[in-house]
C-alpha cells in the first residue's frame, strides 16, 4: 500500500536507513586479521551475493522515491486537470497504436479525424450501438459480381440448426446427429467429430450422466462463448449440455416441454431458451443449473436472441408478438405485429390509398428474431414480411412486405382433381409469399441477411439512422429451406464469413413437404470488411 499514489503522503519522504545492510563487510572490519587464501573464492562468493543484495534494495528505494517524486509532480493537480491529463495519455496510446499497426502511413494518420472516429467506436462499443459501418462495402463487393460459394454436403437426415466458435462449427439435425466442422481454412469444412442419439436414450441414466443422450430430434444448438462446452435443446423436451473437445455429455437438464431455441448471453455463461411451453428459461451453464423462468407469451415460443447486456427478445409465432425481456429489472416490453388490412387502413388514413396492384397478405405468425444491437431488433413472418423494430416505438419502424417474393401459381393439374381444364383452373389458389425461414444480423452491425426456401438468401442495409433498410444483394442457387444464417468475423484476415445451413424441409414440421432440388448442405461465402 505504501507505493499507492492515491494514499502515499508527499510531504513525507522515505529516508533511506544508515545501517550497514552487509553482514560481510562488518566482519571483514572487525578482523584485521588475513584469511588463508583457500577460503578467499569462498569470501568473494559472499560479498558479490550481498552487493546484489544491496543493489535490489537500492533499486527499490529509488523506485519509491521516483513515485513519491511523481506524486509531488501531480500533488497540487485538480481533478479537471487530472482528467485532462489522461485523456492526453489516452489520445497518445491511440496515435502509437495506430502507427504500430499500420504498414505504410502518412501524416494523415495522425490527423483528428481518425482519433474522433476511433473514439467513437469505442463508445459506441460501451453502449451497445451499432458501430460496425459495413454496408457500403458489402455493396460494392455485390455489384455485379458473383460470390464464390463454397457448398459442403451434409449427410445427416434434414438438418435444423448450427453454431459457430471459431474455428469450428457446429450442426444438429432430426436425427440426433451432432457433428463438429473445422472451418479455419477457405476450404471446405472438414468434419471432426460426430455424436448420434436414438430412442435407446429415452430413459435417462442418472448414475452414468455420460450415457445420455437425445432421443427425439434436436432443434437448436449454442457454443458457449469461452467455448468450453456446446447446448443442444430437442423436442424430447431436454437441455443437454456437452464438452466441446469430445462431445461428451455433461449434464441433462429436463424441461416441460420441447426446446425450439436458444442462445448464449456475449461473453458470458448465462443461456436463454425459448421452450413450446410459453416459458422462457434462464441457465448458469458453468454452474449447470436453471435461474429463472420468464412468463408472457401466449404460443409456442419460436425464436429468441440477445446480445451483451442481460437481456433477450422472442417472438412468440402466432400469438404475433416479440418480447424484449430486462431481466435485471424484472420486465418487459411488448411489440405486437400482425400486419392486416384494417391496420394498414387505418395507417394509411383512407381506403382509397390501401388499394393497390400489389397483393397484400395478413400476418399469421413471427417466427425468427435477430437483435441489431442492444434497442434494434429484426423479425421475419410467415407471409414474407421482415419488420425493424426499435425500443423507442412499439410500432415497427419500417417493414418490407413480400420481402422474397410470392411462391409459383399452381397449375390446374396442381390445384384441383378436376379432369376439364377449365373447371380446374378456377380452383386455382392465390399465389402465397415465401415464408422468412431464417434471419441474421451481424452484431453491431448496419447490415442483416434473410432466408426461405425460394432458393436465395436476400442481405439488407440499414440506413444511418436506423429507421429503414432497403435490398443491396442476394446469393442465388441455394437449394434447399434456409434453416439458419450464422457469421463470423476474421480479425487476421479482415473478413467476415457467412454460414448458410439449408434442409429439405422446414425444421420444425414437413408443411413444406421435400422443396424441389433440396438438399442437406452448408453453404459458405466471405466479404471483405
Amino acid at each position: 500500500m505504501a507505493g499507492d499514489p492515491f494514499l502515499s503522503d508527499p510531504s513525507k519522504k522515505r529516508k533511506r536507513s544508515n545501517k550497514v545492510t552487509s553482514t560481510t563487510r562488518a566482519k571483514k572490519s572487525q578482523s584485521s586479521t588475513p584469511q588463508p587464501s583457500s577460503t578467499t573464492s569462498h569470501i568473494d562468493e559472499e560479498i558479490s551475493s550481498a552487493s546484489d543484495t544491496d543493489n535490489e534494495r537500492y533499486a527499490e528505494d529509488q523506485r519509491q522515491e521516483d513515485e513519491l517524486s511523481s506524486d509531488e509532480e501531480f500533488a497540487a493537480e485538480s481533478a479537471a486537470d487530472k482528467r485532462r491529463r489522461l485523456a492526453k495519455q489516452y489520445l497518445e496510446n491511440l496515435k502509437n497504436e495506430e502507427l504500430r499497426d499500420a504498414d505504410d502511413f502518412d501524416a494523415q494518420d495522425l490527423d483528428d479525424e481518425i482519433l474522433s472516429k476511433r473514439l467513437q467506436v469505442d463508445v459506441a462499443d460501451a453502449k451497445g450501438h451499432v458501430y460496425k459501418f459495413w454496408g457500403e462495402k458489402l455493396s460494392q463487393q455485390l455489384d455485379g459480381k458473383e460470390l464464390e460459394l463454397t457448398t459442403t454436403r451434409i449427410g445427416s437426415n434434414n438438418v435444423t440448426s448450427m453454431c459457430i466458435h471459431y474455428p469450428y462449427l457446429y450442426t444438429v439435425s432430426k436425427d440426433i446427429e451432432i457433428i463438429k466442422w473445422n472451418i479455419s481454412s477457405n476450404k471446405k469444412p472438414q468434419r471432426i467429430k460426430h455424436t448420434k442419439g436414438g430412442s435407446k436414450y429415452f430413459t435417462l441414466n442418472t448414475d452414468h450422466v455420460g450415457l445420455n443422450h437425445h432421443w427425439e430430434q434436436i432443434n437448436c444448438i449454442a457454443a458457449s462463448p469461452d467455448g468450453k462446452y456446446i447446448v443442444t435443446g430437442g423436442s424430447d423436451s431436454r437441455l443437454i449440455i456437452w464438452s466441446s473437445e469430445n462431445l461428451a455429455c455433461l449434464k441433462v437438464l429436463p424441461t416441460r416441454s420441447a426446446v425450439n431455441s436458444i442462445v448464449f448471453r456475449r461473453n458470458t455463461d448465462q443461456l436463454f431458451a425459448a421452450c413450446a411451453d410459453l416459458r422462457v428459461r434462464t441457465y448458469s451453464i458453468n454452474q449447470f443449473t436453471q435461474l429463472e423462468t420468464l412468463y408472457g407469451h401466449q404460443d409456442t415460443i419460436s425464436d429468441i436472441a440477445a446480445l451483451a447486456r442481460e437481456t433477450c427478445v422472442s417472438v412468440g409465432s402466432r400469438d404475433k408478438t416479440a418480447m424484449f425481456w430486462k431481466i435485471a429489472e424484472e420486465s418487459r416490453l411488448t411489440f405486437r405485429g400482425g400486419d392486416s388490412l384494417e391496420k394498414r387502413k387505418k395507417k394509411k388514413g383512407s381506403d382509397e390509398e390501401t388499394e393497390s396492384n400489389e397483393p397484400f397478405h395478413n400476418e399469421g405468425s413471427i417466427d425468427v428474431v435477430s437483435m441489431i444491437d442492444e434497442s434494434h431488433f429484426v423479425t421475419g413472418s410467415d407471409n414474407g414480411n421482415i419488420a425493424l423494430w426499435s425500443l423507442a416505438k412499439k410500432k415497427a419502424q419500417n417493414t418490407k412486405r413480400l420481402a422474397h417474393g410470392l411462391q409459383p401459381q399452381f397449375q390446374p393439374k396442381q390445384a384441383s382433381a378436376e379432369t376439364e381444364i377449365d373447371l380446374a383452373s378456377r380452383q386455382i389458389p392465390v399465389p402465397q409469399p415465401y415464408w422468412i425461414t431464417a434471419v441474421h444480423a451481424p452484431a453491431y452491425s448496419d447490415v442483416f441477411f434473410s432466408g426461405s426456401f425460394g432458393g436465395s438468401v436476400k442481405i439488407w442495409k440499414l440506413d444511418a439512422t436506423l429507421r429503414s433498410f432497403s435490398l443491396i444483394g442476394e446469393v442465388e442457387n441455394l437449394r434447399g429451406v434456409v434453416v439458419k444464417i450464422d457469421s463470423v468475423e476474421i480479425p487476421d484476415t479482415k473478413q467476415l464469413r457467412v454460414f448458410i445451413l439449408l434442409s429439405k424441409e422446414h425444421k420444425f414440421g414437413r408443411w413444406l413437404n421435400k422443396v424441389s432440388g433440396g438438399r442437406n448442405a452448408l453453404v459458405s461465402f466471405s466479404f471483405s470488411i
